[in-house]
């Protein structure tokens, strides 16, 4: 995402900066999968209710994208400079 000036938008989200630290982030995502193992678990060892269901799946989406955020934190930023500018990958 760019402005009308060129620059490059650091982040999408308009998130605390410890939210994006990448233990942070794994820490988050571990507790999500706690709480999507305690709705899926619902679904095998008691009657099905829809809430066990979108709320177990929801949990294990939102702790995929906490780990996503901190796969990307713990990879690092690659600058790479050419003709004078600065290019983050």
């Amino acid at each position: 995402m760019t402005t009308n000036d060129g620059t490059r938008y650091r982040r999408a989200l308009p998130l605390p900066a410890f939210v994006l630290h990448p233990l942070t982030t794994l820490l988050l995502g571990a507790v999500h999968v706690y709480l999507a193992s305690g709705h899926l678990v619902q679904l095998f060892t008691g009657p099905i209710q829809w809430t066990d269901i979108w709320k177990g799946f929801g949990a294990l989406a939102a702790a995929y994208v906490f780990v996503a955020l901190a796969s990307r934190g713990f990879a690092g930023r690659r600058i790479s400079r050419s003709a004078g500018s600065v290019i983050e990958s």
